[in-house]
């Protein structure tokens, strides 16, 4: 006897991962999963197929973005997922995959900087090294662009402290690591204002007051819980990526 193939209606599935139906709808619309088959009532008709395409979907709506690399990264899983190409999908998870453990890098890197600078061991003389970064070098390590790092500097958050052969401006490594706590701090939700008001207890020699300089209404006003938050995050959305080339494996056995 062959396999009986089971239909839910788009509420059904929606319950299935706790959301409105409109979020199946628009998932189907942005091609996320695949076209659903039509009643003669013109009512969407969804398979297991159609089930397991919404779990990959929510392995990565499910749970904050960190940058528009990762975004984008996972926008093409789900386009393959709702294409059928699971060859390109499971290329494209492991992808995602290395995006995520790069920004976890990323967060541990800085949260350390955040605690020394917490503890008061945090100064603000260059490293004497003669390493110098270039904005686009920045902007390629953080997944921003380059004018993001143009309106960090026009907000006084960053300075050059070189220039390059043909005039562009450069970086120290201790401005490099200020841009890490910068684009750290963003990635929490912190204003532009609030990180502003903290640098400048920071560069007056106070940096016992960047905690209080940074309490905003919106989130916490604790540095070190804000680094720690960031990299929580970071980790739970590396697990849910991990079960997405398990659900390409569980696709593939239903097309059997």
């Amino acid at each position: 006897m062959g396999k009986t193939t089971k239909f839910f209606s788009t509420s059904e599935l929606a319950k299935m991962y706790n959301l409105h139906p409109n979020t199946i709808r628009l998932y189907e619309h942005l091609g996320y999963i695949s076209l659903a088959q039509r009643k003669d009532n013109n009512y969407r008709i969804f398979t297991e197929l159609h089930v397991l395409q919404v779990k990959i979907c929510r392995c990565i709506y499910g749970y904050p973005f960190f940058n528009k690399r990762i975004r984008d990264a996972g926008n093409k899983i789900m386009w393959a997922s709702g294409k059928q190409q699971w060859d390109k999908g499971e290329y494209y998870t492991r992808e995602y995959i290395e995006l995520i453990k790069h920004e976890i890098k990323i967060a541990n890197n800085t949260a350390n900087i955040l605690k020394v600078w917490a503890i008061k061991k945090c100064n603000n003389q260059n490293l004497l090294d003669g390493n110098f970064f270039s904005r686009r070098q920045i902007a390629a390590f953080f997944g921003v662009t380059v004018e993001t790092i143009r309106n960090w500097e026009r907000n006084y958050l960053i300075y050059s402290d070189n220039t390059g052969q043909f005039g562009e401006k450069l970086y120290s490594q201790s401005m490099f690591k200020r841009i890490q706590v910068i684009y750290m701090l963003r990635q929490a939700g912190y204003s532009i204002a609030a990180i502003h008001s903290s640098l400048l207890m920071l560069n007056t020699g106070n940096p016992e007051m960047i905690i209080i300089a940074l309490n905003t209404p919106s989130i916490e006003n604790d540095i070190i819980s804000v680094g720690d938050r960031w990299i929580y995050e970071l980790k739970k959305l590396y697990n849910a990526a991990q079960n997405i080339p398990i659900l390409f494996e569980q696709v593939s056995i239903l097309e059997d």
